[in-house]
């Protein structure tokens, strides 16, 4: 019988295992809340006011994104601190620096191909956290209306940390992957 080989994960499978953590983590923190209010004060026909609004930005062009972005320029970015976001979330600077530990080569782009799979992705994950913003407000306008008021200021703030801090991390990402393909 040959010996048994060492079992040694691949850097994209330690990637996934890493990056995982940030994402139940920040889901967690705020999806568990929106959906407790959702089931406890909200009536199910809202879902179907819900859901239209999540779907929304979906509809929406690269360049219809990247017009209405907050800037062209990475300094506004750093301005308001999502460089330092960045580096706790998934693919984020802690995650990849555990990562390049064990794999001291490893890098998420390495050719323009790469760049723009990334540019695709991070329009994807702006289109998810735009739809989630669209939700976040209903169920935030909800609570305002029916006067609970604690409720109404948890939910934007969770917006505000789930949703537009994301949002802003991938333009900001954009920029830079856009540097790369000049």
């Amino acid at each position: 019988m040959p010996p048994k080989e060492q079992f040694i994960l691949q850097p994209q499978w330690l990637a996934a295992l890493y990056n995982t953590l940030p994402y139940l983590i920040w889901s967690a923190m705020h999806l568990v809340p929106a959906f407790y209010y959702y089931d406890h004060f909200m009536l199910p026909s809202w879902l179907w006011v819900i859901l239209p609004l999540w779907g929304l930005p979906y509809t929406l062009r690269p360049a219809v994104m990247d017009f209405v972005s907050l800037s062209k320029r990475p300094e506004w970015y750093h301005r308001l601190g999502v460089d330092v976001i960045q580096d706790y979330v998934q693919h984020g600077g802690m995650v990849n620096r555990l990562i390049r530990r064990r794999y001291p080569a490893y890098r998420i782009v390495y050719d323009k191909a790469t760049v723009r799979k990334q540019l695709s992705a991070s329009y994807m994950f702006e289109r998810f956290h735009l739809g989630m913003l669209l939700l976040f407000g209903a169920l935030s306008v909800h609570a305002v209306s029916g006067r609970c008021w604690k409720w109404a200021l948890l939910l934007l703030l969770s917006n505000g940390m789930y949703n537009v801090y994301p949002i802003l991390l991938q333009q900001f990402i954009r920029l830079r992957l856009k540097r790369l393909l000049q």
